[in-house]
């Protein structure tokens, strides 16, 4: 009877270090992931970017858009797809964002809205997140190196 209560105490002590555990991991994977970057744009519009070195995530009312990196010249964080480019870091301190729509003819500016301990506009070094490779068709013919019925299959 007296080890019940040296089991329970045993499992009691763990409680808190499997919590700590699990809030750590969290934080980490947490941590690895690149800000939410939130964006006012003009007739009351707004969109969230998440920026990494390769790609931007950008979130909106009317969906979500994924963009490549592209090159650029001038400094800011180039992004584009086959609908909108996108210019993250202009101005003086580097909160706006240009988007040049491929069926606007002028430019859309946003500002960045930080709020208390916002991050600045910039890209994460690290790449942004790819989707899985997708899993191979189950009814695909599959190559070998057997050979049926094509003559002598002995050995010489």
């Amino acid at each position: 009877m007296q080890r019940a209560p040296a089991a329970s105490l045993f499992v009691a002590s763990r409680w808190p270090a499997n919590l700590l555990a699990l809030a750590l991991l969290g934080g980490c994977a947490a941590w690895q992931d690149a800000p939410r970057l939130a964006f006012q744009c003009p007739r009351e519009l707004r969109f969230e970017a998440r920026l990494y070195q390769d790609m931007a995530l950008l979130e909106g009312l009317r969906g979500h858009a994924v963009l490549e990196r592209v090159a650029g010249d001038d400094g800011a964080l180039h992004y584009a797809d086959p609908t909108v480019q996108a210019r993250f870091g202009l101005g003086l301190d580097g909160r706006l964002v240009r988007l040049d729509y491929t069926g606007i003819p002028e430019p859309v500016y946003c500002e960045h809205q930080p709020g208390a301990g916002a991050p600045a506009v910039r890209a994460i070094a690290r790449p942004g997140p790819r989707p899985p490779p997708p899993r191979p068709d189950p009814n695909a013919p599959v190559q070998t190196n057997i050979r049926q019925g094509d003559g002598n299959n002995g050995p010489g």
